[in-house]
């Protein structure tokens, strides 16, 4: 009977054991999920930044040409 029962309370803790990291597992990819998700957010912060940049060069460029002629 007891080789039952340490049996059973072996299979538990081994199912304990896997919960934990299944948990610890999809909690890192959360994180990184997460931290994917500022970065684009970043790049696209980024990207229109440079496209704002662009645009005031063209406008300041077409005002000096506007004035020149």
């Amino acid at each position: 009977m007891l080789e039952l029962f340490d049996l059973e309370l072996a299979k538990a803790r081994l199912s304990v054991s896997q919960a934990e990291s299944e948990l610890k597992r999809v909690e890192r990819m959360q994180d990184k999920r997460y931290g994917v998700g500022i970065d684009l957010t970043l790049c696209d912060t980024i990207r229109g930044a440079h496209r704002r940049v662009c645009e005031a060069r063209e406008h300041l460029t077409k005002i000096k040409t506007s004035n020149m002629g």
